[in-house]
């Protein structure tokens, strides 16, 4: 048992040394998850002043979610492990100044809303019911939830404005910015898949509710069902047939 995790804290959960890991893990990719959104939504900010306003509230939001997942993660004797997610996370922040040199705030728009929103949703969802065995932690992730999904709310609706009647050139764009982060992100869910497991989840479930996820997005932008699915099989495809492999995405 990791007691020296919780010698300070009686009221945490004890756990095993496979757990301990685990939710460290699965919590550093939360905390600094949290911190690239807020950075991508500050430099969306900066592209378009006209949406400065929405685009700093959406900012202070998602940092204030990797404060909180901090906070509950202290609360609970988990300390968030920042170098396994600065290697996860690393390939987004690399995307995400790509797009910013290029001065592309649609590109960031499409990343922020089909691949760093959609991943959180995929894996913020299933913890809700898990989380409810430390204090305060399925509280944090509700909450972080409906504010994603409220995120992207105005990403879809941004998009599906901005590409009226421009379904082939907005499909474009989609394959153009999310080969890559989808991709990497399919091999952030194999890398994670035992730490899901441990803390109570599954990581298959986790990459069918992203697929899923993805698909209503394409919708609401107004990508009609058949091309959506067809879209998505595309993409997700070669990355299911890399996983069955055990090939690294990166």
């Amino acid at each position: 048992m990791m007691a020296s995790s919780i010698e300070n804290n009686p009221d945490a959960v004890v756990r095993t040394a496979q757990e301990q890991i685990s939710m460290e893990r699965l919590m550093g990719l939360a905390v600094f998850g949290e911190k690239v959104a807020a950075h991508t939504y500050a430099l969306m900010g900066e592209l378009k002043p006209e949406f400065a306003t929405l685009m700093r509230k959406f900012a202070s939001m998602e940092g204030r979610h990797g404060t909180l997942f901090a906070d509950v993660s202290q609360k609970n004797g988990f300390a968030p492990d920042r170098s396994f997610a600065d290697g996860e996370l690393g390939y987004l922040i690399a995307q995400v100044d790509d797009h910013n040199a290029a001065k592309d705030f649609d590109a960031l728009a499409v990343l922020q809303g089909f691949v760093v929103e959609c991943l959180a949703i995929s894996t913020y969802e299933p913890s809700v019911e898990p989380a409810r065995k430390y204090p305060g932690m399925a509280e944090i992730f509700e909450q972080a939830l409906a504010e994603e999904r409220y995120h992207v709310d105005w990403v879809t609706r941004y998009l599906r404005l901005r590409f009226f009647d421009r379904e082939d050139e907005f499909l474009q764009l989609v394959e153009r910015v999310n080969v890559q982060g989808v991709d990497c992100v399919g091999g952030t869910l194999m890398n994670i898949t035992e730490y899901l497991t441990s803390a109570g989840m599954s990581g298959a479930d986790c990459a069918g509710a992203m697929t899923h996820e993805y698909t209503q997005l394409l919708e609401r932008v107004g990508i009609c069902e058949k091309r959506a699915t067809k879209n998505v099989i595309r993409m997700f495809v070669p990355l299911m047939r890399k996983y069955r492999r055990r090939e690294k995405s990166k």
